[in-house]
């Protein structure tokens, strides 16, 4: 079976961040976003940057998971926002969108007393931003998404949030991605692994 360096890099990042984290892992969207903004870039040698803001998940049956609390990045017990990797410098193309923390959304969402009323979400979203983001502002969102499609909104107070964690656990987050990056690299040298291009 022939596997895509996106599902390699998705399960590196997750792996690590598990490992490390395993009991909070499917709420640290700020760490999967960080690691594999960084372990994306090493691996296309394109740039691609953690983004922080505003999201919405469909959960099913009508009801949104709102993560649009924008005061939640200035408390240090945080809150209702939502992190993910966006590429930068698209001239030519369009903007790339990736969340590899979609494979957790069920477990989120029911920790935070959402009920998830579809089926498991896929690994990770990872496509151009008019095929990933639902086109809305946050006061015109339906109560449900075409699947496949999430709703991301960046902030100011967000990007600063952002700012402060690199600069706050810089050291945390060069570890975490050389982990992954040596998973990453496993992966590709081993023999019995067949790899589609990204």
């Amino acid at each position: 079976m022939r596997l895509s360096v996106k599902t390699l890099i998705a399960d590196c990042v997750n792996e690590v961040i598990k490992a490390h984290y395993p009991t909070q892992y499917y709420s640290l969207c700020h760490v999967y976003a960080i690691v594999g903004a960084n372990l994306i870039s090493i691996a296309t040698a394109r740039d691609f940057r953690p983004v922080a803001g505003l999201a919405a998940v469909d959960c099913g049956n009508g009801r949104l998971m709102l993560m649009a609390d924008d005061t939640a990045f200035a408390r240090s017990e945080g809150g209702a926002f939502h992190c993910w990797i966006e590429s930068v410098g698209d001239a030519l193309a369009q903007r790339q969108i990736i969340d590899l923390t979609f494979r957790h959304n069920h477990t989120y969402a029911e920790e935070n007393g959402f009920h998830w009323a579809l089926a498991p979400p896929p690994a990770f979203l990872w496509g151009p931003q008019s095929d990933i983001v639902f086109n809305a502002t946050l006061t015109t969102l339906p109560t449900n998404f075409p699947e496949g499609q999430v709703w991301l909104s960046e902030t100011e107070a967000g990007t600063a949030w952002m700012t402060q964690q690199l600069s706050e656990h810089q050291n945390a987050f060069v570890t975490l991605t050389a982990e992954a990056l040596t998973r990453f690299s496993r992966g590709l040298l081993s023999p019995t692994s067949d790899f589609n291009e990204i």
